[in-house]
């Protein structure tokens, strides 16, 4: 039991700083750490916050979560809807969590990408 609290616990204060691999500069950007939690029923979430570092809004914000093998190949993936589509304004920030019914065992590292849609004004 202490075993599995231990490992738990090391789940739930370990933190990922996971990057979004893009060619281009994003205006939606991770604000700090994602934290990778693993529950007693085998899933695991990943908390974490996004901001717009740009000077105008944007809405409809998915994070979208890809677990990878040693090689690099996606074996799952998970997004999250922030603030159900919400509009971001320039330098304002929203939480999130993406959630897995369970990890790979194979599972080696996590990357992160965010994607969102321009404001029609």
């Amino acid at each position: 039991m202490k075993k599995t609290f231990l490992i738990t616990s090391l789940f739930v204060l370990a933190a990922f700083v996971l990057t979004a691999c893009t060619a281009e500069e994003s205006a939606v950007e991770l604000d700090g750490p994602v934290l990778q939690t693993e529950n007693f029923d085998g899933s695991v979430d990943f908390n974490g916050a996004v901001a717009n570092t740009a000077n105008f809004p944007v809405q409809s914000v998915y994070v979208v979560i890809f677990a990878k093998d040693s090689d690099g190949n996606a074996l799952a993936a998970t997004s999250a809807l922030v603030e159900e589509g919400e509009r971001l304004d320039p330098t304002e920030s929203f939480f999130f969590t993406a959630s897995f019914d369970s990890l790979p065992p194979e599972a080696h590292s996590k990357e992160v990408q965010i994607y969102y849609d321009l404001v029609e004004e």
